[in-house]
């Protein structure tokens, strides 16, 4: 029995020991890559920004198959980079990614790059094509379906519904019902999406002229009554403006130079408040 005891307390020195070593290990930085695994792959940028005057070490192992989350640490790394404002030299701090993501890190913000160049006068079909060209020459296929598939399956759909919606041979309600049809296929989560796009965009484009029972009844009476409020504050501030201007320029055609910008400037604070002086000058600026 005494030998056992001896035994089972050699042991836990040795495990004491080794843990020990394994903790100095650490400190020194050649931490191996099942201690970096630990920590997720997609870490927020602050927590990477805490370790910037310590570079992360560089891990020679290779990452495994590659996933989304790669691409989220990557993010992380230049959001890291521009809130120390060392985006443009972006290429002296790979070291911070793990070995097997620095080669990546350069065909990823190579490819960033060539976006911002792509022409802004592309029809949306022709811009999704632009980004699949660029896509081939920047990555791998599997990197581009661990990437960017859910992208691309959601650019697909997009396209679908803008041939849908630039058709002018079809009328308004096969139009509709093919929006309809096409939504109706997709996740819940896509559809929540696409109903409150499609909700905001009749909003904008027809709370004006609605009355408010029209409103009230597709957004309910407190959503009415606050749309109501701001159409009578908009064209509160139109009259006041064209008010505003006809004064003005009964003053400039009446009055010397030397005595109309103090009555201009008088008009001014009679009909405006502070505030609405600033956006006043704001709108003259820009007739």
């Amino acid at each position: 029995m005494r030998h056992w005891r001896l035994l089972s307390l050699s042991c836990i020195g040795l495990c004491a020991w080794l843990w020990y070593l394994a903790g100095q290990s650490a400190s020194t930085g050649t931490t191996h890559v099942a201690a970096t695994s630990q920590r997720p792959v997609t870490e927020a940028p602050h927590m990477i920004e805490q370790q910037s005057n310590a570079a992360m070490p560089a891990q020679a192992e290779h990452c495994g198959a590659i996933v989304k989350a790669h691409k989220h640490q990557l993010d992380d790394w230049i959001l890291a980079l521009q809130s120390e404002q060392l985006e443009h030299n972006w290429a002296q701090y790979t070291h911070r990614l793990p070995l097997c993501l620095q080669e990546l890190a350069h065909d990823y913000m190579n490819y960033k790059q060539a976006l911002t160049e792509v022409e802004t006068t592309l029809t949306i079909h022709e811009r999704f094509e632009a980004l699949q060209t660029l896509q081939g020459q920047y990555f791998s296929d599997e990197v581009i379906a661990a990437w960017f598939a859910d992208e691309s399956r959601w650019n697909a759909q997009t396209l679908e519904r803008w041939k849908i919606l630039s058709d002018q041979s079809l009328s308004e309600q096969t139009r509709d019902e093919l929006m309809d049809a096409h939504i109706s296929q997709l996740p819940q989560e896509e559809r929540e999406t696409i109903v409150a796009t499609q909700t905001l965009v009749t909003l904008k484009h027809s709370w004006k002229t609605m009355d408010y029972n029209r409103l009230s009844a597709r957004y309910g009476d407190e959503a009415a009554e606050r749309l109501m409020q701001a159409r009578q504050s908009q064209t509160d501030w139109a009259q006041r403006v064209a008010d505003y201007k006809q004064q003005r320029d009964v003053i400039l055609a009446q009055e010397p130079d030397s005595t109309s910008h103090d009555k201009i400037a008088a008009l001014e604070q009679a009909l405006f408040s502070e505030n609405e002086q600033k956006r006043l000058a704001v709108l003259l600026g820009n007739d």
